[in-house]
């Protein structure tokens, strides 16, 4: 396969080079960094956790233990199936490449506040001169899983009527929900005049032409990656009630998957926070959301803590890998 940098100077070629080392230096420090401040945090009370996540581990549990390894790579398969369709309106890739991307993307994105460094993970590490041309598909992946996870928080909310929160912000909050969803609807409608709107400077004429992938879905494109979205969603959401469920906590099955609902709609909608302390965002308002019902707290920080190693920091390790055998160059033919 012929690359077009093989025909650019040696001088433009090292610089190239250079700059790309360069930022999988920064990329990988800044995610090693996260990790370390990650397990800082958890320092303080890691031989209760420790103690409460060494009680899980026995035989009895290995059914439910088994299914929550096992649904770790499902969930990033359906995000990465997810994406391949998507991209593939705009590129041609194959599932692995997707699956590649995907990954490349959460590791970058620990990195790169809120979806910016997702999106750049996975639009940088395509073999594709026309790569650019995704970033339409990247912003409705993201912005699919972005609905169905309000979505799915917007029904928990509406029966959870045990939540610490007096009745203002209550409705107040409600309001929000509901006014999210239906302007999610309103934008899958109205997509096609959104992305049509007059561009003047030079940056947003670039912009609007590296969106137009989003003029080619139609309404069954949409549907279908909505539901490779909810799919994804409800493994994600079974991950953590099975989890929580390994602690022996005395709340019903279903209870447990409304709690879990709303601290994913926490931490779908505090993306700033969540850059800083994914962990710590999930901590604080799953020990809020299961407050009224008088839990020990260190068996809730013991299933977030459980959830995080096997579903994030896994992955997250083999987006970093990826990312340094990943060679980028500007253009592939």
């Amino acid at each position: 396969m012929l690359q077009d940098r093989q025909l650019l100077p040696p001088k433009e070629k090292s610089i190239q080079s250079n700059a790309w080392l360069l930022a999988k230096w920064i990329v990988t420090l800044l995610i090693l960094s996260y990790i370390y401040a990650t397990f800082q945090k958890e320092q303080k009370g890691v031989r209760d956790i420790g103690v409460v996540l060494h009680s899980i581990f026995i035989l009895p549990n290995r059914f439910v233990l088994g299914i929550l390894f096992f649904l770790v790579p499902i969930n990033w398969m359906l995000e990465s199936l997810k994406w391949k369709f998507l991209a593939q309106k705009a590129v041609s890739l194959d599932f692995r490449e997707a699956f590649r991307s995907t990954l490349a993307g959460l590791a970058v994105g620990v990195a790169v506040p809120a979806q910016l460094g997702d999106t750049l993970g996975r639009i940088t590490s395509l073999r594709s001169d026309k790569r650019l041309k995704t970033l339409g598909a990247a912003l409705v992946s993201n912005g699919i899983q972005f609905y169905i996870s309000v979505l799915g928080g917007t029904l928990g909310w509406l029966l959870a009527s045990t939540l610490p929160f007096s009745p203002p912000y209550d409705v107040m909050m409600e309001f929000l929900l509901v006014l999210i969803v239906l302007g999610g609807i309103g934008v899958g409608i109205f997509r096609r005049k959104i992305t049509g709107w007059p561009a003047k400077r030079q940056w947003a004429i670039k912009f609007k032409e590296n969106i137009q992938v989003i003029n080619l879905y139609t309404g069954r494109d949409l549907t279908l990656a909505l539901g490779l979205g909810a799919l994804r969603y409800a493994v994600f959401v079974a991950q953590f009630a099975l989890a929580l469920s390994l602690f022996d906590l005395p709340i019903p099955f279903l209870n447990l998957i409304r709690c879990v609902s709303l601290i994913l709609l926490a931490k779908t909608l505090l993306p700033a926070i969540n850059v800083l302390g994914d962990l710590g965002l999930r901590e604080f308002t799953a020990l809020l959301v299961f407050e009224p019902y008088g839990l020990a707290s260190e068996k809730i920080i013991a299933a977030t803590f459980l959830i995080w190693l096997i579903n994030i920091l896994g992955p997250l390790l083999v987006g970093v890998f990826l990312i340094w055998k990943h060679q980028w160059n500007a253009r592939y033919e």
